[in-house]
C-alpha cells in the first residue's frame, strides 16, 4: 500500500472515530485489547509550520486516533488532552524519558511530503499543539497543508 493510500485510510478513520458518537471510554478500549496490545496514535491537523527546532499543528483535531495492530485490530478515539497528560506518566517508559519516533505527512504544493521525527515537549494551547522536533530522516516543510502526525508506541497504562 503506497504512503499516499495510507494517510487517505488514516484521515478517512480519524474522521469516522472523531465525528461519531463516543463508543467506548479509551482506557477500556485499551484494557480489552490486552496488556500485550501495542497501540500506536494518529493526530491530524489542516496545518503545519516548522522554524527548524519547533513543530506547530494548527486547527487540531480535539481527538486523535488510537489503534493496534494484530491481534487485537481495536480502535478509539483519545481526547489530545488525555494523550498529552500522559507524557510523563510510566517512568522509564513514559515519552518524557525516551521521546517517541513519528512519522509525519504533509501536503506541500500539491504533493505528499514525509518526514521521521522525535518529538518532545508537548504543548497544547487551545487548537494548536506544538513539539520540539528533531528530524531522523526527511525534511520536515516550513508550512504545509493536511498534515498527519503517526505517533510511535504509547504507554498505554499512561491513559485515563
Amino acid at each position: 500500500m503506497t504512503l499516499s493510500k495510507i494517510v487517505t485510510l488514516a484521515l478517512l478513520l480519524s474522521t469516522a472515530l472523531l465525528t461519531g458518537t463516543a463508543a467506548a471510554d479509551p482506557a477500556e478500549t485499551a484494557k480489552a485489547a490486552g496488556e500485550d496490545a501495542k497501540w500506536l496514535f494518529i493526530q491530524t491537523a489542516p496545518e503545519l509550520q516548522f522554524d527548524g527546532t519547533t513543530l506547530t499543528l494548527k486547527n487540531i483535531n480535539p481527538s486523535m486516533v488510537m489503534f493496534t495492530d494484530r491481534p487485537a485490530r481495536m480502535a478509539e478515539a483519545l481526547p489530545t488532552a488525555t494523550f498529552l497528560a500522559g507524557w510523563d506518566k510510566g517512568g522509564a517508559k513514559s515519552f518524557k524519558a525516551d521521546p517517541p519516533n513519528a512519522a509525519l505527512t504533509s501536503l506541500v504544493d500539491g504533493k505528499l511530503q514525509t518526514a521521521t521525527v522525535e518529538l518532545s515537549q508537548p504543548r497544547l494551547e487551545g487548537t494548536t499543539l506544538t513539539f520540539k522536533a528533531r528530524v531522523i530522516e526527511g525534511i520536515i516543510p516550513v508550512a504545509g497543508k493536511t498534515t498527519s502526525l503517526f505517533i510511535d508506541e504509547f504507554c498505554i497504562g499512561c491513559i485515563g
